[in-house]
């Protein structure tokens, strides 16, 4: 059932459907999931609900949905998925393109680590590194694992130095003619934007890093 403009279910509208294994409702303009919704499909092992604007799932979730195994929720508005809501049996999550904050995240990929869930797409590989560091961010860390702003400040750290350390090995790393080429390119582009705008958005903050670790690199 895709692309009929959905918002909203029937807590009735599964009702003697216990057999059914697959549902799929995506491309949809569901804005939030309720459990009661799915209290008849006892069966059902596969859900997809991506591409919708979902902003919320209501307690209890799909936690009592204790056949599921693969849920699609990728392209939604989700904040936060929190574990309590996600059945125990599960063995597939697909999140991709949610605005997940960092420690919501972190805590949403180390749960799915322990229990062996599988949340791999096309962007996992790009994306397996800033799990890991979410994870290192928090390690032995209270006030940074229960802060949104300290969990952000480390991620930012970490580029950071992860960035500087990559400018200062650079010359250990052989470059093809044309890589180099589009290096300088793109050093010479980032100084020219960041001595115009000083505007402070995120985009001007990385900037300004980037300027600020040339121009160090640049007095050595």
């Amino acid at each position: 059932i895709h692309d009929c403009h959905i918002n909203d279910i029937h807590p009735g509208a599964f009702r003697g459907l216990v057999s059914l294994k697959k549902l799929s409702l995506p491309n949809n303009n569901i804005t939030q999931v309720r459990g009661e919704w799915f209290k008849d499909l006892v069966h059902l092992e596969q859900l997809d609900l991506s591409f919708n604007q979902i902003g919320i799932i209501a307690p209890p979730g799909f936690s009592r949905m204790i056949l599921l195994k693969r849920l699609d929720i990728r392209e939604n508005r989700l904040s936060c998925v929190h574990p309590v809501t996600l059945p125990g049996g599960i063995d597939k999550l697909y999140f991709v393109g949610n605005p997940l904050s960092f420690n919501c995240r972190r805590q949403l990929t180390l749960w799915m680590r322990d229990h062996g869930v599988s949340y791999k797409n096309e962007l996992s590989e790009k994306e397996a590194w800033l799990d890991k560091l979410l994870w290192l961010c928090a390690i032995g860390d209270a006030s940074v694992a229960n802060s949104e702003v300290l969990m952000k400040e480390c991620v930012i750290l970490n580029l950071f130095n992860q960035l500087r350390t990559g400018l200062e090995t650079a010359e250990s790393y052989p470059l093809a003619v044309d890589c180099a080429a589009a290096r300088d390119d793109l050093t010479d582009c980032i100084i020219e934007q960041a001595q115009k705008f000083k505007l402070l958005t995120n985009g001007n903050v990385i900037k300004e890093l980037l300027l600020y670790i040339h121009q160090a690199m640049s007095n050595v």
